[in-house]
């Protein structure tokens, strides 16, 4: 019992501590053998007030990024603006989307 009680104040410690980035990450597509994944993470910063998104695309069969990251950040004025940001970071990489043979 106490060890549950531990652990519930320690995760409550924690997402209070990192309580100022709000993010998810997706899957963009991968390649047709399945080496190349896109990732996109995005989300909200509480500290600055904006939007991010950055886009990666990995390897994984040797576990690298590999291409150019692309970062995006808007104001966080409203929510519509997370939607501009990220469709701005998936024009901004369609080049190493295609590069890759990254589809959707």
């Amino acid at each position: 019992m106490l060890i549950k009680i531990t652990f519930v104040l320690l995760l409550g410690i924690t997402s209070q501590a990192f309580g100022n980035i709000h993010n998810k990450i997706d899957t963009l597509g991968t390649s047709k053998a399945g080496q190349f994944v896109a990732l996109e993470e995005y989300g909200y910063r509480a500290h600055t007030h904006s939007y991010f998104v950055t886009i990666k695309i990995i390897n994984v069969w040797t576990k690298e990024y590999v291409g150019s990251t692309i970062e995006v950040v808007e104001p966080a004025l409203r929510p519509v603006n997370l939607n501009q940001a990220r469709q701005k970071a998936k024009s901004l990489a369609s080049e190493n989307l295609r590069r890759f043979k990254i589809l959707g």
